[in-house]
């Protein structure tokens, strides 16, 4: 059975914490284990922001490599790959604009000597052996959003749903069918706001798209249960599905966990299928788990959270 951990975003001292609390503890090689065999899975986001980063890495990659652990990855290590990666015909794959910097800024920080510039390559090679969802018997992981038709692309053209060179070099090109298989995957679906409608996100940018909930159903809902984030002009309107570039959303009973949304308040199911993991702890936010022992109907008390 497995123990799901949302974004850590290198919160070593509450991922420990958390760890202790689901009864994990380090064996004589400092991985950490549980005593009854179960594993973790962390659905992405280890980097960036935090102030233990370097030390979240040897956490999380100590237990994936020591078979005490799985892993996804977050679109912060796919950011992270696109940002190191020299493009062809110039520069990066990920251009290194200010913002770009700035998101990275931290990690930069973490591996700024030349000795452990090295270890960073490394951890950026172990980051494209990490798979970009999971599909084990009973349950689903994925860092932002399962659309089963993305999924369907990415198993096509990746070897064992990992990353190749070749395909993150497509992905980095505008309007490909790659780019947008793997954002939707690692970010999210997003839709354009009706008219003159926007908001300002975590870092203060302006943003005419806003992530929608792909978990729920549009047809019934209305914006402030659709949208990731309040529009108050919009809050009790019923969402205009004729608007939306695809009004499909999760109605599989597999159970599927992720990450990525930047929660608050007290964690809680989505669905009975589904729950996000990210409750903010890069934040001031809880670094949250869910235990779970096979059962196809979510529970509350499933959460778990330091």
């Amino acid at each position: 059975m497995y123990d799901l951990i949302g974004d850590i975003h290198g919160h070593a001292a509450e991922l420990r914490q958390l760890l202790t609390k689901l009864d994990y503890a380090p064996d004589a090689h400092g991985t950490y284990r549980h005593p009854a065999g179960r594993q973790v899975i962390f659905v992405g986001d280890f980097i960036d922001r935090g102030p233990a980063i370097r030390e979240t890495l040897q956490l999380v990659r100590g237990m994936v490599d020591g078979g005490a652990a799985r892993a996804v990855m977050g679109n912060h290590e796919y950011n992270a790959l696109s940002f190191w990666t020299f493009h062809p015909d110039g520069g990066h794959l990920r251009p290194h604009l200010p913002h770009h910097i700035l998101q990275h800024l931290e990690t930069i920080r973490a591996f700024s000597s030349k000795e452990l510039f090295n270890e960073w390559l490394d951890y950026l090679a172990w980051f494209m052996r990490l798979p970009l969802f999971l599909e084990l018997p009973g349950l689903r992981v994925v860092h932002a959003c399962w659309d089963a038709r993305y999924i369907a692309q990415l198993r096509e053209w990746l070897p064992n749903d990992r990353l190749t060179p070749e395909f993150l070099l497509r992905a980095s090109r505008q309007g490909s069918a790659e780019i947008d298989a793997v954002e939707i995957t690692l970010k999210g679906h997003e839709t354009d706001l009706p008219g003159d409608h926007h908001f300002f996100d975590k870092d203060g940018h302006r943003r005419t798209k806003m992530r929608t909930a792909w978990w729920r159903d549009p047809a019934a809902a209305t914006y402030n249960d659709y949208y990731l984030e309040p529009i108050e002009a919009l809050a009790g309107q019923p969402v205009d599905v004729a608007a939306l570039p695809s009004a499909s959303y999760y109605q599989d009973e597999t159970p599927v966990f992720f990450g990525h949304y930047w929660l608050r308040g007290e964690p809680q199911l989505l669905t009975p299928h589904s729950v996000c993991l990210d409750y903010s702890v890069a934040k001031g936010g809880e670094l949250v788990a869910y235990r779970w022992h096979g059962e196809q109907t979510l529970t509350p008390s499933g959460l778990v959270r330091v």
